[in-house]
């Protein structure tokens, strides 16, 4: 027998990858009929306008989106698509359910990408809308008020959206925006207990999209409270998104590989 050590497999480096033939947006989906999916269906189109490369979206709470975003996408899905997961963290959604979802759809080199609420752009988007608000309240700074950013947290136990909600407001303090205070819509502190504990004057939902919890649950209490001066329902709804995603493509599009075998069949940490 050879004692010879074997040779690695090879690595690619970065910008040995192809660019990506086409673009899938993929988010959770919004509950009810009042502008149901607006915000993914805007942003693809959106994406759209400032790439060269076919986009499509689907949303996993209507699984058929996905085989018909294939179907879209044509014979640009059997070469590498770009997946960009729309989601506020990496919890189940995006660590399980969305490869398994890809694989079932006939995605065969689904490339994912970076999450959108774990984007470090993501603080620097809220930061920008955080002090404009401020501003306009006769040129004051975030820190002069009550802020409320509201997540939302996992009746599961599952920590992912409870950690990176707790972590944008973390960032947002050392960045000298005073102390952001946090709830969420399915576990403690509820949003509920914070209107009445934090009274807050700007609220902010780090959600992806104006669905159900950011209308329904959140504007709600925002209407019923005329000291909220501000309210941002939800930050993916934000102009400055499409850019970001557009721009984060750009970046990855050279070090993007086909090695998400583990991801697809689900067998994720």
């Amino acid at each position: 027998m050879s004692s010879a050590t074997p040779s690695p497999s090879p690595v690619r480096e970065p910008g040995a990858a192809p660019a990506p033939a086409a673009i899938l947006v993929a988010a959770h989906g919004d509950g009810g009929d009042l502008r149901r999916n607006a915000a993914i269906r805007t942003i693809a189109e959106r994406l759209a306008r400032r790439v060269d490369v076919p986009v499509a979206w689907a949303v996993l709470k209507e699984p058929d989106s996905f085989p018909a975003a294939r179907a879209d996408l044509g014979t640009a899905a059997e070469g590498p698509v770009a997946v960009y997961p729309f989601f506020m963290s990496d919890g189940y959604f995006v660590r399980v359910k969305l490869p398994r979802m890809l694989a079932a759809s006939g995605f065969p080199r689904p490339q994912l990408l970076p999450t959108f609420g774990t984007d470090p752009l993501v603080v620097d988007l809220l930061e920008r809308r955080l002090r404009s608000v401020a501003a306009l309240q006769g040129g004051c700074e975030p820190k002069d008020f009550r802020i409320l950013l509201v997540g939302h947290g996992s009746g599961s136990g599952e920590p992912a959206s409870r950690l990176r909600t707790e972590a944008v407001a973390a960032e947002l303090g050392y960045r000298g925006l005073g102390r952001v205070h946090v709830a969420f819509i399915e576990e403690a502190p509820f949003v509920e207990d914070a209107f009445r504990d934090v009274d807050p004057q700007i609220v902010v939902g780090f959600f992806a999209s104006e669905g159900t919890h950011a209308l329904d649950d959140v504007a709600t209490l925002v209407a019923e409270r005329p000291q909220v001066l501000h309210h941002i329902a939800a930050i993916g709804s934000d102009l400055g998104v499409a850019d970001m995603i557009a721009a984060r493509i750009a970046e990855a599009a050279g070090s993007l590989h086909d090695g998400n075998e583990a991801c697809i069949s689900g067998e994720t940490a």
